[in-house]
């Protein structure tokens, strides 16, 4: 008999390397502890996984972790295999096992990254390993597992022993002329796609249905393989889901990371997953648009807050709102946890309610704490040095981190923005397009205005230039950049021309002096990259008297 998921928890990719078999149908070698691999790998371990099961005699059913599973006979999917290929043929029932496979090992990766939000995420990625130690689906073996989900590589080998899609009855090897672990193989390559959000086809080589003593599959990012392959264009054609992403989806996406946007908040990951265990405001800051919001989500599901977040915006909260939205914190529903608060720009939000934020978090129970978190797109450098008041930034302090911006990471944008120009495909309806060679590297110039923002806008724009049916070339990425980004309407004055300009400002009687001590200053911070010490050495005077300034002119 085996256990068997409702959400088919068959994850056939591996971290360790586990001790090869006689045969595929005989018993492990007397050499392998078997009490020993119910402790062996990553968390949850198996005998961890064992303990999380639990059976209710009142319902009459049994979960694993809180997701319902189902007991039952091998033999189950047998039948089921043996009525698809009557009824549609092989090809077809192939092609439906795959399908299925696909779908199950895509939402079973989901189910992991929610259940168990804390894990690494390397260990979220080879966790079933542990758990077919108890579904009796296939036994793994790594040949080779190499993954770097930020920058996008992956190329892996396993042997598979025991797969109950090679057997045609107990203990009795299935015979074919072309491998049959259809639905395994479909498993692994949509769990293996949630983690790096593009498609990863896995093939298998050999199998036991062709006389061998095991099976052998091999996996790699669609690309690897060539668009040209055959099984890449099976899965684009008829494997991978065509649906966009709909309204009666995006509660499921939003309760899970995002594989595409993961890459934008590798820098600060670690401090993601520390910072959701603590009992602290979290403060996540960066210079323009660089993934706060992103980092913010993913920061609420590793700490199962998701859902039923509260949203403010800095620069319309004022301090009524604030307190409403503290109130509701305060008094969930009953039987409700609190809900998260996310206040993004908190530079904006107004002096009086930075008061009366920094004033609740100086008193509130530390249970309410972790439910607040907070962006800007301001550095942590101009936050500390009167961006928000002091009293605000002293409780945030403590817990705060600082994503880097695009224009630090421009060897990274071809990359990103692959990964995103094939989900803004799917949620457009679109198929993924097919990127040529070096098509992406013009964004490795400069960094694009306005964040991921302008990013977004610019990978849009080549989605709707881009003919049907052609791949995305330099030149389609050229044109979608200057519709997003034309740059200036009319040129700069030079600086010979400022005495002039002033001038006739004041004869119009539209000079501000205010405004352009602001935007010196700006501009010396921006040189100084966002060091306000360097800032006010430019300008020829201290840092305290350029906090000063800047904090007047916030008044």
């Amino acid at each position: 008999m085996m256990i068997k998921c409702v959400n088919h928890i068959d994850y056939l990719i591996t971290s360790a390397k586990d001790q090869p078999m006689k045969s595929p149908m005989l018993p492990l070698r007397r050499t392998i502890d078997s009490a020993g691999l119910l402790d062996r790998g990553g968390r949850p371990t198996v005998r961890e996984l064992l303990g999380s099961l639990s059976f209710d005699a009142l319902t009459g059913a049994l979960h694993l972790n809180g997701e319902r599973v189902t007991l039952q006979l091998a033999e189950a999917d047998r039948i089921l295999r043996r009525e698809l290929v009557h009824l549609l043929g092989e090809d077809e029932a192939r092609v439906l096992l795959l399908r299925r496979g696909y779908q199950m090992g895509h939402h079973d990766a989901a189910y992991v990254a929610r259940s168990w939000p804390a894990l690494d995420r390397g260990d979220a990625f080879t966790a079933g390993t542990r758990l077919h130690m108890f579904s009796g689906i296939v036994r793994v073996e790594t040949v080779h597992n190499d993954f770097d989900f930020a920058r996008g590589r992956f190329s892996a080998e396993f042997l598979w022993h025991n797969s109950v899609e090679a057997e045609d009855g107990p203990d009795q090897p299935r015979r074919s002329d072309r491998p049959v672990c259809w639905q395994q193989l479909g498993y692994a390559s949509g769990y293996a796609s949630f983690f790096f959000g593009v498609p990863v086809i896995y093939k298998e080589t050999q199998c036991v249905a062709q006389g061998h003593r095991c099976c052998r599959v091999q996996g790699r990012l669609a690309t690897g393989w060539g668009e040209d392959d055959p099984d890449v264009i099976l899965f684009r054609n008829r494997i991978l889901p065509r649906t966009p992403l709909t309204a009666a989806r995006r509660p499921q996406a939003a309760q899970v990371p995002d594989a595409a946007d993961l890459p934008l908040v590798t820098p600060v990951l670690r401090w993601l997953e520390r910072a959701a265990q603590l009992p602290l405001p979290c403060l996540i800051a960066g210079a323009g648009s660089c993934g706060q919001d992103i980092a913010a989500a993913h920061l609420l599901r590793l700490s199962g807050r998701a859902e039923g977040a509260l949203r403010l915006t800095g620069a319309s909260t004022g301090v009524d709102s604030l307190r409403a939205a503290l109130a509701q914190q305060r008094k969930p529903r009953r039987k409700d946890l609190p809900p998260a608060l996310v206040l993004s720009g908190v530079e904006a939000l107004p002096a009086p309610a930075q008061a009366e934020l920094a004033a609740e978090l100086s008193h509130a129970e530390p249970q309410l704490w972790s439910q607040l978190v907070v962006t800007s797109a301001l550095p942590l450098s101009h936050l500390s040095a009167g961006g928000i008041l002091p009293a605000l930034w002293a409780r945030l302090a403590p817990l705060a981190t600082e994503l880097p911006g695009l224009a630090d990471r421009l060897a990274d944008l071809p990359h990103l923005a692959a990964l995103r120009l094939s989900r803004l495909a799917l949620q457009l309806g679109l198929d993924p397009p097919v990127i040529a060679p070096g098509a992406l590297d013009l964004l490795a110039d400069h960094a694009p205005a306005n964040g991921v923002e302008g990013l977004e806008a610019v990978l849009t724009a080549v989605l709707v230039d881009l003919p049907e049916g052609q791949p995305v070339t330099a030149a389609v990425v050229a044109r979608a950049q200057q519709r997003v980004s034309p740059g200036p309407a009319r040129p700069i004055a030079p600086a010979d021309d400022l005495e002039a300009m002033i001038a006739a400002q004041l004869a119009t009687g539209s000079f501000s002096l205010p405004a352009h001590e602001a935007r010196i200053r700006d501009l010396a911070q921006t040189q100084a990259g966002g060091n306000l010490a360097a800032a006010a050495r430019l300008l020829g005077i201290s840092r305290a008297q350029l906090a000063y300034r800047e904090k007047a002119a916030r008044k």
